[in-house]
């Protein structure tokens, strides 16, 4: 499993996807290791080490994404996604048809969901959109996002039942979006967090 971690780190660890990477940099209980400016300068780690940390660090990655993206089996991801679930090691969040996993009490519900949806392609767009420039009209967001009027009316619906954003008059302008309060500040700190240690804890 070495080598699936080498590949990533050298890769930036899925850092090229979402911009939720916090700086990968580990200590754990059975040594340490980083992944410091690219490079990674040990080896000390298990298969769920592996996985946890990959989950770290790519918060609201979904099984089919630690599978492919670490050269590991579907069954061996579940196996062990199973365990670090059941020892309360991460944590999960349903969005559409995907479960995606977080390590444990790292983030908040608000968190989670924003994070979730900001690897959905249109609809983090859309949130990224509305957390630098807000309100937009449903004309201007479709433009904008190269959407039909009634794809932006499906995913701004979704949005709107999940409690992300709100519609209505704003400023003046009708049929226009806005993040629900306190959800931009997420949504940016999301997009560009600050460099921190991730610290993985001991798994044998």
């Amino acid at each position: 499993m070495v080598n699936a971690a080498l590949s990533q780190a050298r890769h930036g660890l899925g850092a090229q996807s979402s911009g939720v990477n916090p700086s990968l940099q580990f200590t754990s209980g059975y040594g340490e290791w980083t992944f410091g400016a690219g490079q990674y300068l040990s080896a000390n780690i298990t298969t769920r080490g592996e996985i946890m940390a990959f989950i770290l660090t790519n918060p609201g990655v979904y099984m089919r994404e630690v599978s492919e993206d670490l050269g590991l089996s579907m069954g061996v991801v579940q196996y062990h996604i199973w365990v670090l679930s059941k020892n309360g090691e991460i944590e999960e969040c349903k969005t559409g048809k995907y479960r995606r996993f977080f390590g444990a009490a790292r983030y908040g519900e608000t968190e989670r969901k924003v994070i979730s949806l900001l690897r959905q392609g249109k609809v983090g767009k859309i949130l990224t959109l509305l957390s630098e420039e807000q309100p937009l009209t449903h004309v201007k967001l479709a433009e904008v996002l190269g959407l039909s009027s009634q794809a932006l009316t499906w995913h701004a619906k979704r949005l709107e039942s999940m409690g992300i954003i709100e519609r209505g008059v704003f400023q003046g302008q009708s049929r226009t979006y806005r993040l629900v309060d306190g959800v931009a500040q997420k949504v940016r700190a999301a997009v560009h967090p600050l460099p921190e240690p991730v610290r993985v804890p001991a798994i044998p």
